[in-house]
């Protein structure tokens, strides 16, 4: 599982070092913020980068109406922030505008992070602890069950996973079920929660134990396993071999117990989890003896108390620095659960691809904000559904707005689920959010059949279905959203329903200063596509994000398709450039563009011909505009190609760069007095470029 970390480590992996200053500063410009709209300040002072300068307010609401427009600019916002231009921010938080004090280029992103993830609930919604030596130390301290209530009361789902039979269990522990949401008792062997009590495995028969009892081995029943003394191992595993049965041997510290091949405490707890419509990895596991390795391996982080035995210290994720309850108590009450802090194991990791000395580049499977930047056809839903395929294989729940049919590749997974399109009936929201519940299923959405307006309308109703969702479950850990600067931008009402302080969010773009400053300022990486010459806005965000000079982003990005710079603000000054690893999956690029129904009315390409009159013929996809391009008459390309129309007409609504740049080179070569010889030419080398771009 990598090397653990421990818990003062685990505060010092989220931005945030020095939360009391940060929150007496807030307060202080959230009094400014009221003091200005009281009409109480006559001008404020804004340090410009060339020295203080006194703004005069001719009323408050006027001042934050100005504040508000620059904050929409968010590239110059960004790159302003950097420079320690700004004192104060005016963020729309979702509880109204509060004042941010900026003070150094490092403490606006922490500053907008904090206040944003105010009363906003962390990543994990459930906390799978062992009993004896995690839980408790012989009893149930007070304080650790208060703060088993306390994590209850907030909405974290507790389950008790224990080797202990229950009747064992409920002796030391008589008010459990007070304090629990489900047991999983006799080491995953039997399973306890609101749908009900059943077993796992089938019970270990009576022979063992009366062969045991004839050995004057002391020995308990469960309903599934047997338990006696680990010095009674040699014994019980001869009594095995004897009556020829398929059970295992587990030790837990000095007890040892007889279960069914197969049967852990990992499995127990996924069968708890799946009771309670929640995910493994929205969960924590805390474990100290050599029977909790699967329920630590089966969560997204695996805890060791304090008191655990060396080998789990070693193979967690983290290890507390207090020992049983109070460890658990403390953990309850702590970073991680109140998304303050974010531990990223090295077992959930998806590759990139390979950096110049051929090492894997990695990335957190969760946990985290990720947006791509990419000019139009330089492999943006390339790159994105490598990650999604990926995120699906390790188990995590996606939903993917899909606005151009790009995605419909992942179909060919196991648990995704593809729904809308101009082949298939778009799920209303209440229907993808129960698709949702279904194990570790991902849907994909596709909208490519629906216009600019109505893809708008679907989503900001499922946003809000979704997020509910998300609040009560943490599935799916992912919202993966192409063209996201419509969706996720300023203007949408989409973006106002989304809480980038909840992470998850995979945001792919070309437009990325079109992006709410929500969204902006809670990235935690940016994966940017090279390119020859580097786009000047992909070029501040990237440079923003990995906290480096321009030159020095510009420089990375300098280079050949199927290339990427990745930025990530837990490494700064740190960006690398990698070359794109492969996809299991088909990458299915605008595949509307080629099928029957193409784009919507207003986006399809009307034919005219001179001077400058309708002939009547449309084309809504590549494969009707070769065959018009075929049998048009020669007025028809004397009239478009000196105007550029057709590359313009691909650039514009299928943003298929490559192609639109064949087209436009074919159609310099003519004009509206090009001969009839050249002009055929030109018709044979515009039908070849489509040829040479869409399936056949």
């Amino acid at each position: 599982m990598g090397c653990p970390v421990t818990a003062d480590d685990a505060a010092e992996l989220t931005p945030g070092d020095s939360l009391e200053e940060l929150r007496r500063e807030l307060d202080e410009a959230q009094d400014t913020l009221r003091t200005i709209r009281a009409g109480g300040v006559d001008a404020l002072i804004i340090d410009t980068g060339g020295g203080e300068e006194v703004v005069p307010l001719s009323g408050a609401g006027h001042s934050l109406e100005e504040l508000r427009r620059e904050l929409d600019e968010a590239q110059d916002t960004l790159r302003t922030i950097r420079a320690g231009g700004f004192d104060a921010l005016i963020i729309d938080t979702g509880r109204g505008e509060e004042v941010f004090a900026l003070s150094g280029a490092d403490r606006p992103y922490r500053l907008l992070v904090e206040g944003m993830a105010e009363g906003a609930r962390g990543y994990f919604r459930a906390v799978a602890a062992d009993f004896d030596g995690t839980l408790a130390d012989g009893q149930v301290a007070p304080d650790t069950m208060a703060a088993l209530a306390e994590a209850r009361a907030s909405g974290i789902r507790v389950i008790l996973v224990t080797g202990r039979i229950m009747s064992e269990l409920r002796a030391v522990f008589p008010a459990v079920e007070d304090y629990v949401d489900a047991v999983v008792a006799e080491n995953g062997a039997l399973v306890i929660t609101p749908l009900g009590v059943r077993q796992v495995g089938a019970p270990i028969g009576r022979a063992v134990s009366a062969a045991l009892a004839d050995r004057g081995v002391v020995h308990r029943n469960g309903q599934v396993l047997v338990a006696c003394t680990a010095a009674d191992e040699p014994v019980a595993l001869e009594v095995i071999r004897k009556l020829g049965l398929d059970c295992q041997l587990v030790r837990n510290r000095g007890e040892l117990m007889i279960l069914p091949a197969g049967v852990t405490k990992g499995i127990g707890l996924l069968e708890a989890l799946g009771d309670l419509g929640l995910s493994y990895h929205n969960t924590i596991g805390v474990g100290d003896a050599e029977n909790d390795h699967s329920l630590l391996d089966c969560c997204e982080i695996g805890v060791a108390v304090a008191n655990a035995v060396d080998a789990i210290r070693a193979h967690a994720d983290m290890v507390l620095t207090l020992p049983d309850g109070q460890g658990v108590a403390d953990l309850l009450r702590g970073p991680l659960l109140s998304g303050r802090a974010h531990l990223h194991p090295r077992r959930w990791q998806i590759t990139l691809g390979t950096d110049d000395d051929g090492a894997p580049v990695t990335l957190p499977a969760s946990q985290l904000n990720v947006a791509i930047c990419g000019g139009t056809g330089e492999g943006k839903s390339y790159l994105s559904g490598l990650i999604c395929e990926q995120l699906v294989r390790l188990g995590y729940s996606l939903v993917v707005f899909d606005p151009e049919g790009d995605y419909l590749g992942l179909g060919e997974l196991r648990d995704v689920l593809i729904t809308g399109g101009h082949e298939r009936r778009l799920a209303d929201p209440a229907e993808v959010v129960r698709l949702l519940g279904h194990g570790h299923a991902s849907v994909v959405i596709d909208l490519s059949h629906l216009d600019a307006t109505a893809r708008a309308a679907y989503a900001a109703a499922l946003t809000s279905e979704v997020e509910a969702h998300r609040a009560a479950t943490g599935r799916p850990q992912w919202v993966v959203v192409d063209e996201a600067h419509g969706p996720v931008g300023r203007d949408s009402t989409a973006h106002r329903m989304l809480d980038p302080a909840a992470k998850g969010y995979l945001l792919v773009t070309w437009q990325p200063e079109e992006l709410s400053t929500g969204a902006l300022v809670a990235l935690d990486a940016i994966i940017t596509l090279s390119s020859p010459r580097p786009d000047s806005r992909f070029v501040d965000l990237a440079a923003a994000v990995a906290d480096m000079p321009r030159a020095a982003i510009a420089r990375l990005l300098t280079g050949t398709p199927g290339r990427a710079v990745l930025a990530w603000r837990q490494h700064p000054r740190r960006a690398v450039a990698f070359t794109l690893g492969p996809r299991i999956t088909p990458h299915l690029r605008h595949e509307h563009k080629y099928d029957q129904y193409g784009v919507e009315p207003t986006r399809r390409f009307y034919f005219r011909t001179e001077p400058d009159t309708p002939t009547g013929a449309v084309a809504g996809n590549l494969a009707e505009l070769e065959a018009e391009l075929g049998r048009c008459d020669r007025g028809v390309l004397r009239h478009h190609c000196p105007l550029h129309e057709f590359s313009a007409w691909v650039a514009g609504v299928f943003h298929d760069e490559t192609l639109a740049a064949d087209l436009a080179a074919a159609e310099t070569a003519l004009s509206a007095q090009s001969p009839a010889a050249v002009v055929e030419q030109v018709r044979l080398a515009l039908i070849a470029a489509l040829q040479g771009r869409h399936p056949r």
